[in-house]
Parts: structure tokens; sequence; C-alpha cells
């Protein structure tokens, strides 16, 4: 086998500018590159060209997008952002992993998550959402 890594996802959108707003306020993307009825958008941490491309179309359906939070704290201030700003969103308890769930505009699920595994990470997890010893 080879190894990969997920560079990017392309989702369509019915309301390109409504949904750039969402992810450069709500996630803090960055629009790098805009050209005809597409925006491409990066995440601060990461060098690549980018990460997320949206285009104005017709949704394929509803896709989930996970955002990892470096730190509880960060997953607070998460938490408490999008509290201030009135964005309805819920908050689960997965065991590994703390969630804030939300909908982008065109009802995408938003996922931000705090990873609670232990450093050394898959050795942890029984694949049953639970960290053993927990």
């Amino acid at each position: 086998m080879y190894a990969t890594r997920l560079a990017y996802v392309h989702l369509y959108v019915r309301h390109l500018e409504a949904s750039v707003t969402f992810y450069t306020r709500f996630l803090d993307l960055q629009v790098v590159e805009r050209f005809e009825q597409t925006s491409l958008l990066v995440s601060s941490e990461n060098p690549a060209h980018f990460e997320l491309a949206l285009s104005q179309g017709e949704p394929s359906g509803p896709v989930a997008l996970g955002f990892a939070l470096p730190s509880e704290a960060e997953f607070q201030a998460a938490q408490e952002f999008l509290r201030l700003e009135g964005v309805p969103f819920r908050k689960e308890d997965r065991g590994i992993t703390w969630v804030l769930c939300l909908k982008d505009p065109d009802g995408n699920t938003i996922e931000l998550f705090l990873d609670r595994r232990q450093s050394g990470g898959r050795k942890f997890w029984r694949g049953e959402g639970r960290v053993q010893g927990e």
C-alpha cells in the first residue's frame, strides 16, 4: 500500500459569498484565490495552496467536515464564540473527542473537535468511541 493524506475538499454551494463568509468568519479560513465561480480557502496553520474549494452550484448532498482544535482552551473559545455569535450548535462527548456540531449555509455538518486521546493515539482507541481505561 502507499501513503496518502487528505489534501482538500471541494463543495458546491448555493450562495458562494454566504459560504465564504461562513468559513472565513466561523472557521478562520482565509481566501487565497478566487476565479470564475470558485473560491479557494486555507487554514492559517497549513502551508498548502488550499484545503477547501467552494464553487457556485447545486450542492450534491450533505457532507460532514471536521476541523481539529489544538487544545481544550481553543475548544472552549470556539464554543463561546459560537454562542456569542448566535450560531446554533450542539456539543457531543464522543469519548475520544469532544465535538461542536453546526451547519454551514448549505446544511453541511461542520464538526469542530478536540482529540482527547493521549499521546500514542490509535493504540488507546478500541474503535468504540472511548479511550481504553475510561
